[in-house]
């Protein structure tokens, strides 16, 4: 009868240890306390948005997928993703969000649920966040849940904004406008921390800084083909000048060696004669998102056109009405893919609509040392912060 005990025993314990290993792994933290719904609204840049939010010690927590979701197609687009191999979190910012879930936007009708603190760890463009208040919350100690992250944890590493609304009890996310606005003057600073990547329009910072204009960029933040000049339509094979040494390679292998912090783009002048909105609008998207897979790090800035002015020769191609076009849709472009926008074209143009004769250099279309200069004061003036 004892031995029979014993055995009884021993299956019993086995069992029990069985039925640990199996559990959820919520279960098996611990240290898990009552978390409540959120009641505040969520207001998504101006519209009236929900999701699963919970209130802890009067701060939201939100899921990483469900702000993917409604920030999508905005500047502050992000994709999610998990290494399950490490066992980490993948941000990438500026990338539209292509690994969605079945659960995005989801809402549970529970008013409560058991949440505990979580060690999660979150990589954004390939840097390791830290010091995060990340909360594993789930219906219960013995279901799955999810990992909640503090909003305002998230606003400086995502890039968008955050503000609460008393008067409507509404949390408030913003997406910053994609037109680079006025700013404080960032001055020689911000300029060093520049790459001009361009065509010949870009070329001409370099020319004139040699020329003695030394209040624009010297040929070591200047990126473009030997020919100085670069067509949208062609990127994909054309080879820049790599300033550190001086060979010729790709723009996505330049990136992918210096990945500067701010890369400045200008691009579509000579496109404007042939291209339609949806050849232009695909092969800059293509530049773009290949650079953003080089350096995810890296911040762009796409420029606008250049005016040309009304000597030029050849206005039945190339003309200020099909320059706006294609700024409209560089401006749409940068939304669309998580880029600000520079509108430069608005610091050299006249009265008229036209480039000024002054600021021409001789063809009607590139700008001369001044104009660029004029340029480079409002690129510090209109700083990407």
């Amino acid at each position: 009868m004892k031995r029979k005990m014993k055995h009884l025993l021993s299956l019993a314990l086995a069992l029990c240890l069985l039925l640990a290993l199996t559990l959820p792994a919520a279960a098996a933290g611990g240290g898990f306390q009552t978390v409540y719904r959120s009641r505040n609204l969520l207001r998504v840049n101006g519209s009236l948005r929900d999701c699963d939010k919970f209130s802890i010690a009067d701060y939201n927590y939100f899921k990483l997928r469900d702000l993917a979701a409604l920030l999508d197609g905005t500047s502050c687009q992000f994709d999610v993703d998990f290494d399950a191999s490490r066992g980490c979190i993948l941000i990438y910012t500026g990338r539209p969000y292509t690994h969605r879930s079945a659960g995005d936007l989801v809402m549970s009708s529970n008013e409560t649920a058991r949440g505990r603190l979580s060690p999660q760890s979150l990589i954004v463009d390939g840097v390791e966040r830290t010091g995060l208040s990340v909360y594993y919350i789930a219906p219960s100690e013995y279901e799955n849940g999810n990992n909640y992250f503090k909003l305002r944890d998230l606003q400086p590493l995502l890039g968008f904004l955050v503000d609460f609304d008393p008067s409507a009890s509404a949390a408030v996310v913003n997406s910053p406008p994609v037109r680079l606005a006025q700013t404080a003057d960032g001055g020689r600073d911000y300029l060093n921390r520049l790459i001009f990547l361009g065509d010949s329009t870009t070329y001409g910072i370099a020319a004139y800084y040699n020329a003695g204009f030394t209040a624009l960029c010297p040929p070591s933040q200047v990126w473009t083909p030997k020919s100085g000049t670069l067509a949208l339509f062609n990127w994909s094979i054309a080879k820049i000048v790599y300033p550190p040494t001086g060979e010729e390679i790709t723009i996505t292998e330049a990136v992918r060696r210096a990945k500067p912090e701010y890369l400045v783009i200008t691009l579509g002048i000579n496109g404007v004669s042939s291209m339609d909105r949806d050849w232009f609008m695909r092969d800059y998207t293509a530049l773009v998102q290949a650079i953003q897979q080089a350096s995810p790090g890296t911040k762009l800035i796409l420029n606008s056109i250049y005016p040309v002015a009304r000597s030029y020769a050849h206005l039945d191609q190339i003309n200020n009405t099909k320059i706006n076009a294609a700024n409209g849709w560089i401006e749409q472009l940068a939304g669309n893919t998580g880029c600000r926008f520079l509108y430069s074209f608005e610091s050299v143009v006249g009265a008229d609509g036209y480039l000024p004769e002054t600021s021409q250099n001789g063809d009607g279309l590139h700008l001369k040392g001044e104009a660029l200069t004029t340029v480079m004061q409002y690129i510090r003036t209109h700083m990407y912060q």
